[in-house]
């Protein structure tokens, strides 16, 4: 058997539910992908490099995880983070 890192691409067939399905064709239908096939691995590369980016950035501000201040403040801070690269994909785009 191949090892994961030898392939260069891989054919996959999968349903996607109702709710992604529609998401992702908003975004073909938009203009910011030209077709599903397109929409499906752009997403999930952005979601690949966020939570790659999340792997290396926790360390920085997760001392105790289990005290509530410290949970609430690494909260504000990821959801400040979401929001500026929210802001900076939405200029990207227009």
């Amino acid at each position: 058997m191949e090892s994961p890192d030898s392939i260069s691409s891989k054919q996959v067939g999968v349903r996607l539910p109702g709710h992604l399905y529609r998401w992702l064709r908003e975004k073909v239908d938009s203009g910011e992908y030209p077709n599903m096939a397109q929409s499906v691995i752009g997403e999930l590369t952005k979601a690949r490099t966020l939570e790659e980016v999340r792997r290396r950035e926790s360390p920085y501000y997760s001392i105790r995880e289990e005290e509530p201040l410290v949970r609430m403040v690494n909260e504000r801070i990821e959801g400040f983070r979401r929001e500026l690269l929210d802001e900076v994909e939405r200029r990207r785009r227009g």
